[in-house]
């Protein structure tokens, strides 16, 4: 498991088998709820983003190997905004 700190937050990362989780930490008053799992099907990535209410649904990203590197190269772009640098 890896954690990322951003400021007073943190979330911690767990990979197992073909899923990886991002689980909210400290400052989140939601804190041990999983924010994404995303999936490894062998034909792309399924992002499930959980709602945590009853009153909105959850959503899901669906993307191909390519579409899936293509946006990793997209957000790299952002690396600084999103707090990666």
């Amino acid at each position: 498991m890896t954690t990322y700190w951003d400021g007073k937050t943190s979330q911690d990362v767990l990979r197992i088998d073909d899923t990886a989780m991002v689980i909210k930490g400290h400052g989140y008053h939601d804190m041990g709820a999983t924010s994404v799992v995303l999936t490894n099907t062998g034909n792309g990535y399924i992002a499930k983003f959980p709602s945590h209410n009853s009153t909105s649904q959850d959503y899901y990203v669906c993307l191909d190997y390519g579409q899936a590197y293509d946006l990793v190269l997209a957000f790299s772009a952002f690396k600084k905004e999103l707090g990666f640098v």
